[in-house]
């Protein structure tokens, strides 16, 4: 017998993960055995696991939660926004290529159930309970028939759910009530919780009494709001820096990704500026400027020469720190060859010439967790981490120093004062980020499990938990 949680929302953003997190934990602290799944995530944050699957960071973060090693079969799909109407998709921790929306969604058709069922299947072998977390809103009753990380997960094993829904972002009521009532499967949805309540829940009660006369759902948790810094599930979590700190500036271009590598930035109270088209002149008055990853190098390099931030960097390359990541590293080089066609209808994109490297694009997505040492030459005392590697270009014909070594192996270019790396989460290292910033910094680990247990317990502390525990017994 599987025992499983599903924790469904009105909406994206409801706190659905954070909920599905929170349970984790306390199921966890209580001797269980606990893993978290996300049938179907869209997001462009993800991980590189051991095994170099890829996942999820919310899962990820969930499977911390449990004290758990975090696994593929967490997250059987992984869509990965490109924009122009394509994703790359992610299968069972493994890159299967782009596709349209009307492509993945057949390919969703063919083989989601499937691949869903084996992944619950591996995980109930290991584990004693399963925290299922839904997608978007339980409701979307445009997804008929495509619903997978919903109605599907919710119908193979007929489980239990909980709702939740946001109250900051206004119509709660509501926003329950229609989604009980347009949802399939509603009879499953046993309670319901509501999500960062400012000011005395008490004013709610004449309504709560209302809902759930109307829907037969009893409202078992209202959590109150709280800025407690948590690792964001995508994009929408990162729009603004919760501390505006002009003297870092992070280049935001249209299809930055992997948001996830700026988390030290929110948890330890550091702050940044974004910077886009609209505020090119925060690059002068800035001391250590950031290039995050890209899922479409030349499109971003085309994006920053036409509104003069590919100038402006050039200009300032002597000046300023510059720490490129990923597809902010490749940018920094010269060229990046793409025989397949891949980036560029020419093959080849002409690079910001920075650092003396090259790029060339594979077929082949290369991803996976690495242990690194950073070079000596450069960085003062033996300074190592782990972190991981997701990225399609190799580096061929680089003429600078390496950044660091893997494996006794070169990763990486550095000259000076500009840097730049494959490694994602480098910027969770304690000593290069104190050193790029010359202060002393909290150990980011720490700070994070930290504000998982307290998190989490503000979340079951406003639950009726005896209740959510029936659901399993």
């Amino acid at each position: 017998m599987i025992r499983m949680i599903q924790v469904l929302g009105t909406a994206s953003d409801s706190g659905k993960s954070t909920l599905a997190m929170s349970l984790c934990y306390y199921f966890a602290e209580k001797g269980y055995k606990v893993a978290p799944f996300k049938a179907v995530n869209m997001s462009l944050n993800s991980i590189s696991l051991k095994d170099s699957s890829e996942i999820s960071r919310a899962q990820w973060l969930q499977a911390m939660a449990a004290g758990t090693e975090p696994s593929k079969f967490m997250n059987p799909f992984l869509i990965k926004p490109e924009g122009m109407g394509k994703s790359q998709i992610i299968v069972k921790g493994k890159s299967i290529g782009s596709m349209k929306v009307e492509e993945y969604y057949e390919y969703l058709k063919n083989n989601a159930e499937v691949i869903i069922k084996e992944a619950l299947e591996k995980l109930s072998t290991e584990y004693e309970i399963i925290i299922a977390e839904g997608a978007g809103s339980a409701a979307e009753i445009n997804m008929e028939g495509r619903d997978f990380a919903n109605s599907y997960v919710s119908s193979i094993y007929r489980t239990p759910a909980i709702l939740i829904s946001d109250i900051d972002k206004g119509g709660v009521f509501a926003s329950l009530y229609g989604t009980v009532k347009l949802m399939t499967n509603s009879d499953l949805v046993k309670y319901m919780v509501i999500n960062r309540m400012r000011g005395n829940w008490e004013m709610l009660s004449s309504g709560i009494s209302k809902l759930e006369e109307l829907t037969g759902k009893k409202v078992i948790g209202i959590i109150p709001y709280s800025e407690i810094s948590l690792p964001g599930e995508d994009s929408l979590n990162y729009n603004i820096s919760s501390i505006q700190n002009d003297r870092i500036c992070i280049i935001k271009y249209p299809h930055m990704e992997n948001y996830s590598d700026f988390d030290p930035f929110y948890l330890l109270n550091i702050g940044f500026t974004f910077v886009d088209k609209d505020n090119v002149d925060a690059l002068d008055r800035c001391d250590i400027i950031i290039m995050p990853g890209s899922k479409l190098v030349a499109e971003d390099l085309h994006y920053m020469e036409k509104y003069g931030i590919a100038s402006k960097l050039i200009a300032l390359q002597e000046s300023k720190t510059i720490v490129g990541i990923c597809g902010g590293y490749q940018m920094l080089g010269r060229r990046i060859v793409d025989r397949n066609n891949v980036e560029s209808r020419e093959g080849e994109t002409r690079c910001l010439g920075i650092l003396d490297m090259e790029t060339e694009f594979l077929d082949k997505k290369i991803t996976g967790s690495v242990n690194y040492v950073l070079n000596e030459k450069i960085f003062s005392g033996k300074i190592s981490g782990e972190g991981y590697e997701i990225h399609y270009g190799k580096t061929v014909k680089n003429m600078e120093l390496p950044f660091a070594y893997i494996d006794v192996e070169p990763e990486g270019s550095a000259r000076g004062n500009i840097f730049g790396t494959n490694i994602h989460g480098i910027f969770e290292n304690r000593e290069f980020l104190g050193n790029l910033l010359h202060r002393e910094l909290s150990d980011y680990r720490q700070e994070l499990i930290k504000n998982v247990g307290i998190t989490s317990k503000l979340f079951t502390d406003n639950i009726d938990m005896k209740l959510i525990e029936s659901l399993i017994t």
